[in-house]
């Protein structure tokens, strides 16, 4: 590309179309703001490019301190919205900014390439977001785009913009064994590459350490993944699938919290018995510290501690997806108490809940043992008109006194908050415990799925013989949401439900998802999980364990250079391609010329030649005019009409001395 031309058309719309695709996963990231200034950028440089608008430049100067000012503003803007903080988010908001800015100024083939070269790194920002299999999909197709605009800008103007495309499309594809060579065998980081900071003002979906009536309903409707599970071995039953999340102790009636008892330290013995189970967790990122677990947990790989309540707790907060490994038994006893324990299992908030205390003043003055107390609870739910429901009714006033008395319909957070009221106010000591319930069976890959949608909340009560004892009143009133989980209630909502009814497209909807998930699933775990860890083991099964980092590097290097030395041959060896009758015609064409003192120099083109005959020899100047327009015509123009001509034409030129 001659350095000192303006850039064409084409090659504006090339890098214009590369930079756009490039910012547009980051548009519903960034304040509203950012994405119409870049597309007000990008615009102004196209329009200015066809003539319709001036351009900022020494003749406009008006319009160059206009583009400063907006500048100016823009940066202030991603400074006050994400308040001076340095993190992921404000660069690429920065990164954006500057390369519309740069796409106004866009002359030179210099600038193009500065801006295709900042166009991969934009690409590489987008992981740091999302690394799913779509979003690598879509933007190993914007990484050929930007190559196919560098190819576009190097080529003869007869290359077609698709052949540009398939160029660059081959030039990734011999690029991937190289890239899976280093992805496997380049020392590994101890975090991911994406492991950036992230800005503390961003909302995360999950589970956290407070409950408000209401908020888990919102996750029941959510499909997303919260984590996947792969046992070794023997699996647990359905319904022993509690997965512990946090354990809620305080409540002001409305919201629970986790309070300062989840931190106490050591957590109570457990006392296991039967089946342990022993499976790895694959959890996706949630922002919060809790890290889920089959009850009840006697072994963990994580890097946390265990809570009071033997909930696990991480180190840090979970801002990438996270592998661990757990060993649960689900017949257990936990049987300590302390009297700081029994005291928060039994508040109150004051003048709180008036009629369900009253409710359980009668219940504990006709039989006070805590056994006949959950039945009678237990009865309640399951007896009187309380029913399930992904959309409960709103409660203005008391939230338990209105459930129990007069709405009586909510979700599983709604009955377990009610239960240990009731059990608080009867004198027996109870706790919420929040986590997932149930999951997904996936049986292309063998493993549980547990998605968003799979948020439980149930209880824990206190028995002196028995220590702390599981109840959930929502299997009391749908027993079918703990034996087939909340599917067997969305499900019939929407559109699934006419997949419901007629079983074949049902069955091929979910076989489409596992696989689809299953697909994600391998993706995660050999992909974006291949770690130092899985590195280690890999060298181990090749016998490379005791290599240095030195002799790994060696090693690295002769594994690259056998296919680039067999690559080299091959090129060299390989026969020179056949040239066309039209490059054979005017090969001939040339040595005539050379034979009388007229040599074509290597860089000149048919019609640079011809010029250069006609002031030399103008005798010849009509007939070489001639030959040299055929062989553009034939050669770049690739008409075959043409091919004839030009091979009479050179057969009757005999140039004399």
């Amino acid at each position: 590309m001659n350095a000192s031309r303006s850039l064409s058309r084409a090659e504006l719309w090339w890098v214009v179309a590369a930079v756009t695709l490039a910012v547009a996963p980051h548009a519903a990231r960034l304040p509203v703001v950012l994405p119409a200034c870049f597309v007000a950028f990008a615009s102004w440089r196209m329009l200015g490019a066809y003539g319709w608008v001036a351009l900022p430049d020494a003749a406009h100067r008006a319009l160059w301190w206009l583009l400063q000012g907006v500048a100016a503003l823009t940066f202030a803007l991603i400074y006050r919205h994400y308040q001076g903080q340095l993190g992921r988010d404000a660069g690429v908001a920065l990164l954006t900014t500057l390369l519309g800015l740069k796409l106004v100024e866009l002359r030179t083939p210099r600038d193009f390439y500065l801006t295709c070269l900042l166009t991969y790194f934009l690409v590489a920002t987008n992981f740091f977001f999302s690394q799913a299999i779509p979003t690598a999909l879509y933007l190993l197709g914007v990484t050929i785009l930007t190559t196919a605009a560098l190819a576009r800008a190097n080529a003869p103007p007869s290359v077609s913009g698709t052949a540009c495309g398939w160029l660059a499309a081959r030039m990734v594809a011999e690029s991937m064994p190289l890239m899976v060579v280093f992805f496997v065998l380049f020392p590994r980081l101890p975090g991911p590459l994406w492991g950036v900071p992230t800005d503390s003002l961003e909302a995360t979906t999950g589970l956290s350490n407070e409950m408000t009536i209401g908020r888990i309903a919102r996750l029941g409707t959510s499909d997303e993944v919260a984590f996947r599970v792969d046992f070794k071995g023997v699996q647990p039953r359905a319904r022993y699938l509690y997965w512990r999340g946090p354990v809620l102790w305080q409540t002001d009636g409305r919201t629970w919290r986790a309070g300062p008892l989840a931190q106490q330290q050591p957590p109570p013995a457990v006392i296991a018995q039967g089946t342990r189970y022993r499976y790895d967790i694959w959890l996706e990122a949630h922002g919060e510290h809790w890290l889920p677990a089959l009850d009840a947990l006697v072994y963990t790989s994580a890097d946390g501690h265990l809570g009071r309540a033997r909930e696990l707790m991480a180190a840090q907060s979970v801002k990438r997806r996270l592998r661990y490994t757990v060993e649960s038994a689900t017949d257990y006893s936990l049987l300590e108490i302390s009297a700081a324990e029994r005291a928060a299992a039994l508040a109150l908030p004051v003048g709180a809940h008036p009629k369900t205390r009253a409710l359980a003043q009668t219940w504990r003055t006709h039989d006070p043992a805590p056994g006949v107390i959950i039945d009678t609870a237990l009865a309640l739910f399951s007896q009187a008109p309380f029913t399930y429901t992904l959309l409960p009714p709103r409660l203005d006033g008391d939230p338990i006194d209105g459930f129990l008395f007069e709405t009586r319909a909510g979700f599983c957070e709604h009955f377990a908050a009610a239960f240990v009221v009731l059990m608080r106010a009867a004198g027996v000591p109870a706790r919420v415990v929040t986590g997932y319930q149930g999951g997904e069976y996936n049986t292309l890959s063998d493993y549980f799925l547990v998605r968003q949608s799979d948020a439980h909340a149930w209880a824990e009560v206190y028995l002196e013989a028995r220590g702390w004892v599981r109840v959930d009143p929502t299997a009391a009133v749908a027993p079918e949401r703990v034996s087939l989980g909340i599917g067997a209630f969305s499900e019939r909502d929407g559109a699934l439900r006419m997949l419901a009814e007629d079983g074949a497209a049902f069955a091929m909807w979910r076989a489409t998802r596992q696989l689809w998930d299953s697909a994600n699933y391998h993706w995660s775990q050999w992909v974006l999980g291949y770690n130092v860890e899985r590195q280690r083991g890999l060298m181990e099964s090749l016998g490379l364990q005791n290599l240095t980092p030195s002799a790994l590097a060696a090693w690295l290097a002769g594994l690259i250079s056998v296919p680039l030395g067999l690559l080299a041959l091959f090129l060299l060896w390989s026969p020179a391609p056949r040239r066309t009758p039209a490059a054979r015609a005017y090969a001939r064409f040339c040595r005539r010329l050379a034979g009388v003192g007229l040599a074509r120099a290597p860089h000149e083109g048919p019609l640079e030649f011809a010029e250069r005959i006609a002031v030399a020899r103008p005798d010849l100047a009509i007939k070489a005019r001639h030959i040299a327009e055929l062989y553009a015509v034939v050669h770049y123009g690739d008409r075959s009409a043409a091919q004839r001509a030009l091979t009479l034409a050179v057969r009757d030129f005999r140039p004399r001395r």
